[in-house]
């Protein structure tokens, strides 16, 4: 019991280290801003986003349609739906359904960026009419319970996106592994999304890519308190490593709340310093359980630009 308690403690000690950590330590990747469709490095799911966006060591609810293993072993259906209200008027979200069908667990969710209505120029700046950018995309998630500790998953998407008369497609693959070790309360899982490609690019002679990311994380749930803590390290392929941790309490099993911090790049940080002593990404938010029923609501406030809101919403299909 001593040594479950000892390695989530040395683990999330180690994260919130690295979280608070001098930014100088760290390197600018050199494929920042190389990527498109980057909508895909966005967790949508309320729950996930409002302690930290830890979400490698997810298998509860609140991971389905997010987490490719978490759909593993599931025993009744869910629908859910996603919205987020995002910066200058860009709005995404998604709705899916995630069960057991025919022998196999299952998961297909649909998604959509709006990034809202853009003024359309001449080259003299003369305004000459508006435009509209947006994405879709469809996702087919099967997961498999391979023992009592261990579940896999993967997801297939296939998405679009449109920038006035200029279109790109692109496929991807996601893969998520969840194990569960022989100690109290302890869940470690990996997560690697988008391995795939822009199969058809905005404009010719230019060649997309998709922002790959490796996500490894821990859970700890406490075994004599109400409190479950996560801590997350992401490799991506077109920014700085990411650190996060989050903190979850339970109010009778009904209400949830959750809170974390996620670390910024060193472009983010150095911007970021002049205005504020504490540089990491605040989230907050709660989650109510009713029955049948899971509302989540995650606030991510930011000083520079606008406030991010996420909703969640959950329905159990018995």
């Amino acid at each position: 019991m001593k040594h479950s308690m000892v390695t989530a403690v040395i683990c999330l000690t180690a994260s919130v280290f690295l979280l608070t950590a001098d930014s100088d330590a760290r390197s600018i990747n050199d494929g920042l801003g190389t990527t498109s469709f980057v909508w895909l490095k966005t967790v949508a799911d309320a729950e996930i986003a409002s302690a930290g966006e830890t979400l490698a060591a997810r298998s509860g609810p609140e991971a389905l349609l997010i987490h490719p293993a978490a759909v593993a072993g599931i025993d009744r259906g869910m629908v859910k739906m996603s919205y987020v209200s995002h910066y200058v008027d860009t709005q995404y979200g998604f709705l899916g359904y995630a069960g057991h069908v025919k022998g196999r667990d299952i998961g297909i969710r649909l998604s959509y960026v709006n990034y809202g209505e853009f003024i359309q120029t001449s080259n003299a700046g003369e305004r000459i009419g508006t435009f509209n950018a947006g994405d879709m995309g469809v996702t087919f998630n099967l997961g498999r319970k391979l023992r009592d500790d261990l579940k896999v998953g993967a997801a297939v998407s296939y998405m679009t996106s449109s920038i006035e008369d200029y279109n790109a497609q692109a496929a991807a693959l996601d893969l998520g592994l969840l194990y569960t070790p022989p100690f109290q309360g302890l869940t470690v899982g990996a997560v690697l999304k988008n391995l795939g490609a822009v199969t058809q690019s905005y404009s010719s002679g230019y060649d997309d890519r998709l922002p790959l990311y490796l996500d490894l994380g821990i859970k700890k749930q406490l075994e004599h308190a109400p409190f479950a803590l996560f801590g997350d390290v992401i490799f991506p392929n077109d920014a700085d490593i990411v650190y996060a941790a989050g903190i979850e309490t339970a109010i009778r099993d009904v209400l949830f709340l959750h809170a974390g911090v996620r670390s910024r790049s060193d472009i983010d940080m150095n911007a970021f310093k002049a205005e504020t002593d504490f540089s990491s990404v605040r989230t907050f938010g709660f989650t109510i359980a009713l029955d049948r029923y899971r509302f989540s609501y995650a606030f991510m406030p930011d000083d520079a630009i606008e406030d991010t809101h996420k909703v969640t919403l959950g329905y159990n299909i018995f």
